[in-house]
C-alpha cells in the first residue's frame, strides 16, 4: 500500500499544471492562426475554437477587448488570435485567452495601409495648412457615390431640401470590390471637368475589407490634386480611410456631408426675416425721429408765421438804420466842432494874425527872426514884416 507523499491528487496535478502553464513566458503573447467554430457571445465575453485541419483550441474573448474588433467575426473566418494560455484548474482543461483578434492576410494589409499612410504624410499631403475652406453657398455640388445606395439616397434628399438653389451633379462609382478603385478615378476625373464648387465623396459603413477602395493611393494622390473643394463621408466616425486624410473636410455620414457642404434654407429665411425686421424697425425709428424733428421745428415762431418774422426784421433794420444815422450825425457834428476849434487855435498862432493887430516881425538880411537886441549889430541892414508889406531899414544905434 503506497503512503499520501507518493500520489497527486487530481487538484494539485491541475494546479501544478496551471502554474508551469500561465507561468511560462513563451506561452505569453502568443499569435495563432485558425478557423473561427461554434463562436458563442455572452454578456462577459465570446467562447470560441479555433481549429485546423488536425487540431481544435478553446479560446476565450473577454467583453472589454471584444469592442475593440475591427470586424464583425462569424463561423468559418480564418483569423489571426494573439492571447496568453491559461488553464481551467477544476476542469483541467487549458484554453487561449484572447487580446486581440483579425482576419488572417489584414494584418498584412494593415502594415502596407499604415507604411502608405505615413508615406503620404510625410509628402505633406495630409498637412492641415492645404486643406481649402468649403465654399459656404455653393452653385454647383458634385457627389461621388454608390448608383442606387443608401448614401446617394441620403445625399439628394438632404442636400435638396437644404439647399434646392444648387444643380447636383451625381457621378455614380463601384464604392467596394476589386474595380471600385478605377471606378472611383473615372468618377473623380469625370467630376473635374464639370464646374462643381463643391465634391463630396461618401458611402455607407463597412468592414475595412468593404471601405479598401478609398484607401487606394492613386485615388488618394488625385484627390490631393484635385482643384475642386472635398468633403469625404466615407464610413462611420470610427472608420478612417486616406481619402480622409487628404479631404478638405472630413465628416462622419453622409448627412453630415450635406449639412457641412450647403447651407440650410430655413437657417437663411430665418436670418433674412430677421435682418428685414430690424431693417424695419431701423426705418420706423428713423421715420418717428423726423416726424418729432418736424413737429418740433414747425412749432418755431418762424415757421408758424414767416410774414411776422420779415415784419419783426424790418422793423429791426429800420431801427439800426437811425442809430446808425444818429451816430453819424453825431460823429459829424463833434468832428465839425473839432475843426472849429483846431481852427481857431491854429488862426491864434498865425504870425499874419499878430501883424493884423499892429505886430511886426524883423529879420535880418539872411531871414532869420530877430528875438532880441543881442541878434542886431549897429550898421547891419534889416528887414521888417508890417501887416501889409516890408520895410527895409538899418541899425544906427542899439538901446
Amino acid at each position: 500500500m503506497r503512503n499520501d507523499a507518493s500520489f497527486l491528487t487530481v487538484s494539485q496535478v491541475n494546479a501544478l499544471l496551471k502554474a508551469k502553464i500561465e507561468e511560462d513566458d513563451d506561452l505569453h503573447g502568443l499569435v495563432v492562426k485558425g478557423e473561427i467554430s461554434n463562436w458563442k457571445p455572452y454578456r462577459s465575453g465570446v467562447f470560441f475554437d479555433l481549429k485546423d485541419q488536425a487540431s481544435v483550441i478553446s479560446c476565450l474573448l473577454w467583453s472589454d477587448s471584444a469592442l475593440y474588433l475591427s470586424f464583425e467575426p462569424k463561423e468559418g473566418d480564418e483569423v489571426l488570435a494573439t492571447g496568453s494560455l491559461s488553464v481551467y484548474a477544476p476542469r483541467g482543461r487549458y484554453s487561449l485567452t484572447v487580446s486581440t483578434l483579425e482576419l488572417y492576410g489584414q494584418g498584412k494589409a494593415l502594415l502596407a495601409l499604415e507604411a502608405l499612410k505615413k508615406k503620404l504624410q510625410a509628402e505633406g499631403l495630409f498637412d492641415p495648412s492645404r486643406k481649402r475652406p468649403i465654399p459656404r453657398f455653393p452653385r454647383t455640388l458634385g457627389i461621388i457615390v454608390g448608383k442606387g445606395s443608401a448614401a446617394e439616397a441620403d445625399l439628394l434628399k438632404n442636400l435638396q431640401r437644404r439647399w434646392p438653389l444648387a444643380d447636383i451633379f451625381d457621378f455614380p462609382a463601384l464604392v467596394q470590390g476589386k474595380e471600385a478603385p478605377a471606378s472611383l478615378l473615372k468618377a473623380l476625373e469625370t467630376a473635374e471637368t464639370y464646374p462643381l464648387d463643391t465634391l463630396i465623396l461618401a458611402r455607407g459603413g463597412g468592414s475595412e475589407e468593404d471601405l479598401s477602395a478609398f484607401n487606394d493611393e492613386r485615388l488618394a494622390r488625385a484627390l490631393a490634386n484635385s482643384p475642386i473643394p472635398t468633403v469625404s463621408a466615407v464610413g462611420h466616425e470610427i472608420d478612417t480611410t486616406l481619402i480622409d486624410y487628404v479631404s478638405d473636410l472630413r465628416v462622419s455620414t453622409p448627412t453630415g456631408a450635406a449639412e457641412a457642404a450647403t447651407p440650410d434654407q430655413n437657417d437663411i429665411r430665418n436670418g433674412l426675416a430677421d435682418s428685414e425686421d430690424r431693417l424695419n424697425a431701423s426705418i420706423d425709428k428713423t421715420l418717428t425721429n423726423c416726424r418729432e424733428k418736424i413737429v418740433s421745428l414747425s412749432s418755431r415762431p418762424f415757421f408758424r408765421n414767416p410774414a411776422a418774422q420779415y415784419v419783426a426784421a424790418g422793423e429791426k433794420v429800420r431801427t439800426l438804420s437811425q442809430r446808425l444815422a444818429a451816430a453819424m450825425d453825431h460823429q459829424i457834428a463833434l468832428r465839425k466842432e473839432n475843426i472849429v476849434s483846431y481852427a481857431g487855435r491854429l488862426k491864434a498862432l498865425n504870425p499874419e494874425g499878430v501883424l493884423s493887430r499892429g505886430y511886426s516881425i524883423t529879420q535880418n538880411a539872411n531871414g532869420k527872426i530877430i528875438a532880441s537886441i543881442k541878434d542886431l549889430q549897429v550898421g547891419e541892414e534889416v528887414k521888417t514884416k508890417l501887416k501889409d508889406g516890408i520895410m527895409h531899414s538899418k541899425v544906427v544905434r542899439k538901446e
